[in-house]
């Protein structure tokens, strides 16, 4: 190698060096600004942000769980007609959508990631799933003995089977009176059954909107704005949901559907709330704080899964009504589902 080859190349090593150093020397620097725009950030997002973020979700969620009831008196909204059954099948894609992509699949990050015990994300890395198939065999379990105590206890006194066959708007004439105390019966036990699974569905959603709400509220930076957003969406198609449900299940008294109003609309900025006090103290990659988060995620998702397909679903298409429906009918209440899916998959992306 001739003389100036060798310069040469020293001096190609040395602005090599060089470079480096500006540029680490720039990362510094850059890092340094960076730090300073998100202290900056913190600054600008402060808690009462945060409060005006959970009052226009307690409103998203009041104005999602009050419209089904309000709108359930007049013909467009009634049981029998295809704008409810769109409304239904769109709020259960929610829910579906809500269970895997906001739920199980988090739920499935969280308990792997590298801030939880090794049991979660070295020595058994399935969890997730553990814990979802344990929300449906739960609300499998209570949904089986409750409706058994419910039709124990309530076929015991005949005056319900009674108050069923008489609030019935359709007079039965020439009938059999056992045929007619049969269709009371089966009609009441109808009844009862959408009353627990309306229960069951308002746990899962409780669940998850407190968990979400504590995420909300320990959320400070940039995202704080886009994460407000997309929650309302999502606490406003969701409730739509749940209360369509809960409409459907013909209560007897309108403390119940009040009740689930009230839960509803004040479960997630409950959650809120408590991030809000507590996010100073507990760090968001805590591990006792992921770990509880993510179990709980699990078997919510769970018996959402479950509520959703077995009690929502399957008993809509499986229904005489929807058997009866022409093709035309059956799609579009079917496009109605998938877009529910489809509208909580994008949301998704930011919340």
């Amino acid at each position: 190698m001739k003389y100036y080859q060798f310069l040469l190349l020293c001096l190609l090593f040395i602005q090599i060096i060089n470079a480096h150093g500006i540029h680490h020397h720039d990362d510094e620097e850059e890092g340094e600004e960076h730090d300073h725009e998100h202290e900056e950030d913190e600054e600008q997002y402060a808690a009462w942000v945060t409060i005006l973020g959970i009052v226009g979700i307690i409103a998203c969620s009041f104005i999602g769980t009050i419209l089904p009831v309000i709108y359930s008196k007049k013909s467009i909204f009634k049981e029998s007609s295809l704008f409810f059954s769109c409304v239904k099948l769109f709020g259960t894609g929610v829910i579906l959508s809500t269970a895997f992509i906001h739920m199980i699949i988090p739920s499935d990050q969280i308990l792997t990631s590298e801030y939880t015990n090794k049991l979660f994300n070295e020595k058994y890395t399935s969890f997730a799933g553990v814990f979802a198939i344990l929300g449906i065999v739960i609300t499998h379990v209570v949904q089986v003995y409750t409706i058994k105590q419910y039709l124990e206890t309530d076929l015991s006194n005949p005056e319900n089977v009674y108050h069923e066959k008489n609030s019935k708007t359709i007079s039965i004439a020439d009938v059999d009176g056992c045929v007619e105390e049969q269709h009371g019966i089966l009609h009441l036990m109808e009844n009862k059954e959408k009353q627990t699974i309306s229960y069951l569905l308002e746990i899962g959603i409780s669940l998850h909107s407190i968990l979400i709400g504590i995420a909300f509220g320990m959320t400070r930076d940039k995202e704080l704005i886009v994460l407000m957003v997309a929650l309302m969406f999502h606490q406003f198609f969701e409730g739509i949901s749940l209360s369509s449900v809960f409409v459907e299940a013909h209560f007897k008294h309108a403390i119940s559907i009040i009740v689930m109003i009230i839960t509803y609309s004040c479960t997630l900025p409950i959650g809120g709330i408590i991030g809000l006090l507590i996010r100073s103290s507990v760090e968001s990659t805590n591990s006792a704080y992921l770990t509880i988060q993510g179990i709980i995620d699990a078997v919510a998702g769970g018996i959402l899964v479950y509520d959703d397909t077995v009690n929502i679903l399957s008993r809509h298409c499986n229904s005489d009504r929807f058997k009866a429906s022409s093709l035309g009918r059956k799609n579009i209440q079917l496009i109605c589902f998938y877009l529910g899916i489809l509208t909580l998959a994008i949301i998704g992306i930011w919340a």
